[in-house]
């Protein structure tokens, strides 16, 4: 078929599908003892769930449109294109419109239901016509009895977190060469009375929601016996077997109080009292021995993962660790996070903590990953593309404003919690404020009055200086002045140029110099969202404000300034005299 022009969205659902046959092998249902009827292969029909065998059925919609791929079943139940809110990144943790973390791409897909066969997910679709498959032997017509989305959401009720793709492309393209956007179910609604159908899907993030994900996980054990404000020894934890829910020794919050513990089956042994800056008390039999979560020493890419994986159960395939690593490695070196949480905490609120360190994560929907990047210059070998109101922005349809409310004139980084089970937003609770401010833009020739930007943050342990300067410093250099939201519509075919979280170089009318002339500037993206599958995107960005050269402490054996390459010059950074110029006229680097 030839490729056309006319855009195709074609929607895939994966469903939990046992691969066992009924009665055999290793499924020991036994048909007229276990069930009237036998299963529809999902766990909710299982007759035998200690030998459920989880495969995965996939199912395709599309609108109802010739030049659908063919060589796989597509049922026309779409009633309309799929709607999208895309995701939104909020760099550095400034934007209080948003969360640190920026909100979470969300499509809809509306259906409409249809009488069907069951062919496709009824493995004894003609066991039922004929009665072989129920224990009276009287078989039924599956066409003429319920519904297809009917049936699906009775047999399916688990469909919450389980994969959704779309897939967009142009009728006659093949169906593995289409862009696939990748999501996970959040709401289904329906079949109502007139067969509409409404499926809600998120990006993978939204598995780390502060309702479903916490950390510390609850715990359960409570205390056996009561104890006094000095005691140091064992207490067997109730109820039986409780223990083997914990750790082999850690940190435990015991009401107030952090504690340190070892343990061995439902007995703990308390070593250290009054810990983290809290106060020693006694506690009473049946008090909540809640064991906390502990960061000593460990990267923010170390502390997201575990996060992630191991509280909020995303599948580590998704975490693009190692480039999280290289990005950590070179703009948030020494960056070392300490901290304790004594109460289980939404993931959400945690990640969006450490996100105020100037880092933004978001989900690619296409490369199926959890992507990071700091907030930072632009590197020395960082290509920037270039979009132009004549090669890119389609006419028409760029807006901007400026964001008076983002403009950062000083920052107050508190810091150094003083007791870990309390406050974690209150300055009160906390031993340190770093307050970095620029007297200039907050005096009468400039803005003339202050825009102050607080950050509270329990993940410094003791508190550490050198990193809340770090962090108060780059935030304050890039919101110095009002930035600017530019809003501005491409074509599909700039697609690779306009990723989220990417650089661009803007030309464009409304971005004028003071003689009014055009002013090419760098942005970043902070959305995107294809408003007509196939045809244009409509791009938000922010003005990138880091004025100066940055550099890094270069290897031992670069030469001097006048004998370095531009490429090393780029990169590693040199020291200048008192005058403050180096030879070839250039001003002196800034460490970041």
């Amino acid at each position: 078929m030839t490729l056309s022009l006319e855009p195709l969205q074609i929607v895939e659902i994966d469903i939990d599908y046992c691969d066992l046959v009924y009665g055999t092998g290793a499924c020991t249902a036994v048909l007229g003892t276990d069930g009237a009827a036998k299963c529809f292969n999902t766990f909710k029909t299982c007759q035998d769930k200690p030998n459920f065998a989880k495969g995965t059925k996939t199912i395709r919609f599309a609108m109802n449109q010739s030049g659908i791929p063919g060589g796989v079943l597509v049922y026309p139940a779409m009633s309309g294109p799929v709607t999208t809110n895309p995701a939104t990144i909020n760099l550095g943790g400034s934007d209080s419109r948003t969360g640190a973390l920026g909100k979470r791409a969300r499509v809809t897909i509306n259906l409409q239901d249809f009488l069907e066969s069951d062919l496709l997910l009824d493995k004894y679709q003609s066991q039922r016509q004929s009665g072989a498959a129920l224990a009276s032997g009287v078989g039924y017509d599956p066409y003429g009895r319920g519904t297809f989305f009917g049936r699906l959401r009775s047999r399916f009720p688990y469909y919450v977190g389980r994969a959704l793709r779309v897939k967009e492309g142009y009728v006659g393209q093949a169906l593995a060469s289409m862009v696939t956007r990748n999501y996970i179910i959040d709401e289904w609604d329906g079949p109502d009375i007139n067969g509409r159908v409404t499926i809600i899907a998120k990006d993978v993030l939204d598995l780390a929601d502060n309702k479903k994900a916490l950390a510390p996980a609850a715990s359960q054990g409570k205390l056996g016996a009561d104890i006094t404000d000095a005691y140091l020894g064992t207490v067997t934890l109730t109820p039986p077997t409780v223990g083997d829910d914990y750790a082999a020794s850690g940190k435990a919050s015991i009401g107030s109080e952090v504690v340190t513990f070892t343990r061995a089956g439902d007995v703990v042994t308390i070593t250290g009292r009054g810990l983290s800056g809290s106060d020693a008390a006694s506690h009473s039999e049946d008090d909540l021995f809640q064991q906390c979560y502990v960061v000593e020493g460990q990267t923010i890419p170390d502390v997201v993962a575990d996060l992630l994986e191991n509280y909020a159960n995303i599948d580590p395939s998704w975490l693009d660790t190692t480039n999280w690593d290289t990005e950590a490695g070179r703009w948030l070196a020494g960056f070392d996070m300490n901290a304790v949480i004594t109460k289980p905490t939404g993931v959400l609120s945690l990640i969006t903590e450490l996100c105020e360190f100037g880092v933004v994560f978001w989900w690619d929907d296409v490369a199926q990953l959890i992507r990071m990047r700091a907030n930072r210059p632009a590197d020395f070998d960082e290509t920037i593309p270039d979009i132009t109101d004549r090669a890119s922005i389609i006419e028409g349809s760029l807006g901007s404003k400026d964001l008076t409310d983002a403009r950062i004139s000083r920052v107050l980084f508190w810091h150094g919690q003083i007791d870990v089970t309390g406050s974690p937003t209150g300055g009160a609770n906390f031993r340190r404020v770093f307050v970095p401010l620029d007297a200039s833009s907050e005096g009468p020739n400039e803005y003339n009055q202050a825009s102050a930007f607080e950050v509270f943050s329990r993940w410094l342990g003791a508190g550490d200086d050198s990193v809340a300067g770090a962090v108060a410093s780059r935030l304050q250099n890039r919101y110095r002045d009002i930035p600017k939201e530019i809003q501005f519509d491409v074509d599909v075919k700039d697609r690779d140029l306009v990723k989220l979280a990417a650089l661009i170089r803007l030309d464009t009318r409304a971005l004028q110099s003071e003689d009014g002339s055009s002013l090419p500037t760098v942005m970043q993206i902070t959305a995107v969202d294809e408003v007509n599958s196939g045809s244009n995107l409509r791009i938000n960005a922010r003005t990138f404000e880091f004025s100066g050269r940055y550099g890094f402490i270069a290897e031992d054996a670069r030469p001097n300034y006048d004998a370095s390459s531009a490429a090393q010059k780029a990169k590693g950074t040199y020291f200048v005299g008192g005058s403050g110029v180096f030879s070839d006229g250039s001003g002196p680097y800034i460490m970041f």
